[in-house]
């Protein structure tokens, strides 16, 4: 290849990127942990609730594979695209977050408990994904 000539990208298959199994069994043992402990202190809906949070992070991560595999096939990637797709994905999340944050108190808190975990859950699984690939290399 000669220095004017650029690589074309290499699609990427976001499957092999972040396996869910991992996520989602994790997401669903704090959801059960989160019912027990929400059930006995009595708030049985914020662990409802906190579910429901995992749930749409699941949901939203699952998505974003979808649009970045989407936008990656193509011989030249629209950051606009991905940035929109985004932009559309979180402000749906954050209006239901809010909606059920501000009109179910004090239970509804439990939605933004459910998304920070999921965060929590999938950074642990991406970055223990990227540990192992650096130790096979």
């Amino acid at each position: 290849m000669s220095a004017g000539e650029a690589a074309s990208p290499t699609p990427i298959h976001v499957q092999r990127v972040i396996d869910m199994r991992r996520p989602f069994l994790m997401a669903a043992a704090m959801g059960v942990l989160a019912l027990v402990v929400s059930g006995l202190l009595g708030h049985i809906l914020m662990g409802v609730f906190g579910v429901v949070g995992l749930g749409l992070g699941l949901l939203n991560t699952r998505l974003v594979q979808r649009s970045v595999g989407k936008v990656t096939v193509t011989e030249n990637p629209s950051k606009k695209a991905l940035a929109f797709s985004a932009l559309g994905r979180l402000a749906i999340i954050t209006a239901i977050a809010l909606g059920i944050g501000l009109f179910i108190r004090p239970d509804g808190i439990g939605i933004f408990l459910g998304l920070a975990v999921f965060q929590l859950i999938i950074i642990a699984s991406t970055s223990a994904s990227a540990v192992k690939g650096l130790r096979q290399q």
